[in-house]
């Protein structure tokens, strides 16, 4: 106590000085900023900015749309990086064509969106929101009233906005189809082409010198050669937007066998207590990590798992296990054990009850009225059938006269009262049944085959990851990131026997890396180094990963490097191994001759097409396709030289002959035909060709 109170008195006077330097730094700093706010701008589209207030609410949107459509989901950040993308790339092609319709003239009025709504042949999404799904009709006074009822609720309010916008913009998009469509004509010299490239076939020889024939070793390429090819064929090898390649080594975050031997214990300590418990599902509500129905289970059912056989065959109030499922440890009761129908057909009336799922519903009473006018209506020989329609509350049965089929699997899914007594009553018994849904008139149809079932109580625990191994395996990250620094990553790899995992294709504003999931923090990293450089550990998921940049490739001709060389060589070997071989055959007159100096055969290939561009024999090779029907090429000469995708070819024509015509061409069914086949990808080919002449950037990667 006496040195820190001596190091308080002797710097108490310099550390104060020092405070209110620091203080004087930071307001100064803020009045610096205050003349300069940071900008908001996450993109431009053909010049117009976009500002991230739009984009993150254009997010949530989508989030809000996704939990709408299912309550139990969970956004996690693998789907945030692909909403993000999704979001941006949505928000890019809604610009283009916004700014497409105001050239053309293409609205939607207020009067048209509403006769969209409420209208005599109104949207489809509004016919399916807005049916009665009491009487299965559709009413636009009856809808008009209940989005007007949404208007009034901020949190509906907001729904419905989103909801009629999307429904504007898939009309404009649709009428914008409807005008791309309409301008597809096709002339009859097309027709006539498409005819004859259908119908001719050519019948060739042909003898093939393949690549092979040239050692690689034969065939030396420089970095000038391979820049020269690059720059006669400089749309073949445009990068349009820069990216980053790393190579990576993941430890998975795993349980040890320390940790697994520390739940089994656990399971051990329980499994005497689960044994004489008398209330199973409250016993496995108290200590299972992972609640599983108690249920009646087939053997089928339980072939995932190791001991299928030893659950099915032991004893009522025997606890099997603990044993693994692959992901957890578990205890297994034996509560029950029944020959149950392996399946059921059976056909319900629901009169719903009203609840907060379902506010539409009838009172208990009322619902206890209806139903039983339902059963004495029945018994009085009307139509089940009929009654199923008018009555029936379950959207999925009412117009299958209220008919189910259900294996014994699904069971335990349904409603206790409705499972037990389809499957434990009999063929032909009729019952009222009442669910958390409301009441159900039951009939049993037909009962399947008895299968021996057990009602099994499961109790799991998960293998959790302890902190100790946690720690281990970070450590062990760490070092490795350590002794692959300087050059030294592969090498640390392979002294460890881990294999790097290639991950290419990163570009500025990424979110997920491929092969291991949402990280933005090692896409930012990967931009920020230079190559060879070796990342931190990073946490991905359940991994802990250390990077090597491997690669770079920025905007323009893509660059000549350890990573594009090899598939870059290829193509310029491949092209000089062409040269020699037109050299080496060279005033060679017939096939045989060259055939003969190659050491090769002299081949024939019937029903060549030239739709097929695929020749019996040789494979895709379409250079040697469109000589064989090249109009100056004549029968029994010898083509010059062609330079395919395996070898080198020379071709002779034996004879082009055209398919007999069973029946006249029919102009207008073929011109129907090859419009409808354009105009199914015409709208995409226009919007994709906007995306292209377009001038987008896209900056997100500075604020996120």
């Amino acid at each position: 106590m006496a040195v820190i109170q001596k190091i308080r008195d002797k710097y108490a006077k310099l550390a104060g000085a020092l405070i209110v330097i620091a203080l004087v730094g930071f307001i100064l700093t803020d009045l610096g900023r205050s003349g300069r706010s940071q900008s908001t701008t996450i993109g431009k589209i053909n010049g117009t900015k976009v500002d991230v207030k739009e984009y993150e609410a254009a997010i949530r949107l989508r989030e809000d749309e996704i939990r709408r459509q299912n309550p139990s989901a969970t956004i996690d950040d693998n789907m945030q990086a692909q909403l993000r993308d999704q979001v941006w790339n949505q928000m890019v092609n809604d610009k283009l064509m916004a700014d497409i319709n105001e050239k053309l003239g293409i609205t939607v009025t207020k009067a048209e969106l509403k006769d969209l709504i409420s209208g005599a042949n109104p949207d489809p999404s509004i016919r399916q929101a807005f049916t009665n799904p009491q009487t299965g009709i559709f009413n636009p006074q009856e809808a008009n009233a209940r989005i007007q009822e949404m208007k009034k609720d901020p949190e509906t309010r907001k729904m419905w906005e989103a909801f009629e916008s999307d429904l504007v913009k898939r009309r404009y998009s649709s009428k914008f189809n409807a005008l791309v469509a309409g301008g597809i004509y096709v002339p009859k010299f097309m027709l006539d082409d498409q005819f004859s490239a259908r119908n001719n076939m050519a019948r060739i020889s042909y003898v093939k010198l393949p690549y092979t024939l040239i050692n690689d070793n034969e065939v030396k390429v420089t970095d000038e050669e391979i820049k020269k090819y690059m720059e006669e064929r400089k749309a073949m090898f445009q990068v349009k937007e820069p990216s980053r390649s790393i190579q990576y080594v993941a430890f998975n975050i795993v349980p040890s066998s320390e940790d697994s031997a520390r739940v089994f214990a656990e399971l051990e300590q329980l499994k005497a207590e689960f044994a004489t418990a008398t209330d199973n599902e409250a016993f496995v509500n108290r200590n299972s990590q992972t609640q599983m129905p108690v249920a009646y289970y087939t053997k089928q059912q339980l072939q995932s798992l190791p001991n299928a056989d030893e659950l099915m065959s032991a004893p009522v109030n025997t606890v099997v296990g603990p044993f693994s499922d692959g992901t957890n440890l578990l205890l297994a009761k034996i509560t029950e054990k029944k020959t149950l129908p392996d399946s059921v057909k059976c056909r319900h009336i629901l009169v719903a009850v009203q609840s907060q799922q379902n506010p539409n519903g009838l009172s208990d009473s009322a619902a206890k009225k209806r139903i039983d006018s339902v059963v004495a209506m029945v018994k009085s020989g009307v139509s089940f059938d009929s009654l199923a329609v008018r009555y029936s509350d379950d959207p999925g049965s009412k117009d299958k006269g209220g008919a189910y089929d259900f294996p014994l699997s699904q069971k335990s899914g349904l409603a206790k009262e409705f499972g037990d007594f389809i499957f434990e009553g009999r063929t032909g018994e009729t019952k009222v049944v009442k669910t958390d849904f409301g009441y159900h008139y039951i009939e049993i149809l037909k009962q399947g085959a008895p299968e021996s079932s057990s009602k099994i109580a499961f109790l799991a625990k998960d293998l959790a990851v302890s902190e100790t191994t946690n720690n281990a395996l970070y450590t062990k990250a760490t070092q490795f990131a350590g002794k692959a620094q300087g050059g030294a990553f592969e090498k640390a790899a392979k002294e460890n026997g881990y294999i790097p995992v290639p991950a290419d294709g990163l570009n500025e504003n990424s979110f997920v890396v491929n092969g291991l999931g949402s990280s933005r923090d090692m896409v930012k990293w990967a931009y920020g180094a230079k190559i060879g450089d070796v990342s931190p550990v990073y946490t991905i998921n359940d991994k802990y990963v250390v990077a090597r940049l491997s690669g770079i490739m920025e905007a323009g001709l893509a660059p000549i490097n350890a990573q594009t060389r090899p598939i870059l060589e290829s193509y310029v070997r491949k092209m000089k191994k062409a040269r020699l071989l037109m050299e080496q055959t060279k005033g060679k007159g017939s096939l045989d001759a060259i055939a003969q100096a190659k050491g090769q055969q002299v081949g024939v290939a019937d029903s060549v097409s030239f739709l097929n561009g695929f020749i019996p024999g040789l494979g895709a090779e379409p250079k040697v396709v469109g000589y064989a029907f090249n109009k100056g090429f004549r029968e029994n000469t010898v083509s010059p030289p062609i330079q395919g995708q395996e070898g080198v070819y020379y071709i002779s024509l034996l004879g082009r002959t055209q398919k007999p015509l069973t029946e006249e061409r029919n102009i207008p069914i073929e011109r129907q035909m090859m419009e409808l086949q354009v105009r199914n990808n015409a709208a995409n080919m226009v919007i994709n060709g906007l995306r292209e002449s377009a001038e987008v950037k896209d900056t997100r990667g500075k604020l996120y």
